[in-house]
């Protein structure tokens, strides 16, 4: 059994990675800013300890890392401290983790390891964090996720409430997309077997999809016909502002797509996740009727 101090584990990804260890018997302790938010309980009924600091607490979080043997971790984007907070959260996060001699894994986003800003904020800290990351002596593993098929489930911009799948890119245009899944699939195994992992950095995608194509897949899971839209981009800036809409920009002119058959091939002790497999494990019902009450 190893014992993982988790990061974000009210988020996605955290969360993910938090109950595949407690699946597979491993001891995993929380960092959460506060132990009475109803994830929180809900960890700590679990079996979860819980230790209360935030990303910006060196000593709460050395106080955390103290006697584990891993640290899942990642920084925090969208922040009112901006990209400048964000980096030295991930600064931090390393620090500790070559202080106390631990395997951190640590996610990051595709293109991470690349030193040509791209003025998109939440990418450039990244690229920060990983060059700084590199200069230190610390055990870790670096993963560079996708685009989440998650995002879909925020039904206020995919519209999937409204019975259409709604996306800036062309209908045609494959996108790379990882399941919070998959990146807690790959993430256990690396901190299982470090002796594999430390010092590698893995781009993380489970499939390649496009538009009309995620449309095609939901509609077969919920049994309906759902029709893809495609945002216009100005309109996109207006709803979430420049760094969003240049980030589909620049999907959009992509061509530079990873080759996830032997990424999958080269992991498969990692039960990774086509688009459609990971549709039929989501709770729609669920999704679509908190959205339309959010209105």
């Amino acid at each position: 059994m190893t014992t993982v101090l988790v990061i974000g584990v009210t988020g996605k990804q955290g969360g993910a990675v938090a109950d595949l260890l407690l699946d597979r018997g491993h001891d995993v302790i929380a960092y959460v800013r506060s132990s009475e938010s109803a994830p929180a309980r809900a960890l700590s009924d679990a079996g979860v300890r819980l230790v209360v600091g935030d990303l910006a607490d060196p000593e709460a979080l050395a106080g955390a890392a103290k006697d584990v043997d891993a640290v899942f971790g990642l920084s925090v984007p969208f922040g009112s401290g901006g990209k400048d907070e964000e980096v030295a959260q991930g600064r931090l996060l390393v620090d500790v983790a070559a202080q106390n001699g631990i395997h951190l894994v640590y996610s990051s986003v595709r293109g991470g390891d690349r030193l040509v800003a791209t003025d998109i904020d939440h990418a450039d800290s990244k690229q920060l964090v990983e060059a700084y990351l590199r200069d230190q002596e610390v055990r870790a593993t670096v993963l560079g996720p996708v685009y989440f098929m998650e995002n879909v489930l925020n039904v206020g911009f995919s519209r999937l409430a409204d019975g259409v799948l709604a996306n800036p890119l062309s209908a045609g245009k494959p996108l790379d997309q990882v399941t919070v899944r998959d990146i807690a699939g790959l993430a256990v195994h690396a901190i299982e077997n470090p002796e594999q992992f430390v010092g590698e950095r893995i781009d993380v995608v489970s499939d390649r999809v496009t538009g009309e194509q995620a449309a095609r897949i939901l509609g077969e899971v919920l049994g309906r016909e759902i029709p893809y839209r495609q945002l216009p981009l100005d309109q996109v800036r207006q709803w979430a502002g420049d760094e969003i809409a240049d980030m589909f920009q620049r999907f959009e002119e992509n061509t530079d797509f990873v080759d996830v058959e032997g990424l999958h091939a080269r992991y498969p002790g990692v039960a990774w996740h086509s688009y459609a497999d990971w549709a039929r494990t989501v709770d729609w019902e669920f999704v679509l009727r908190s959205g339309s009450t959010a209105g």
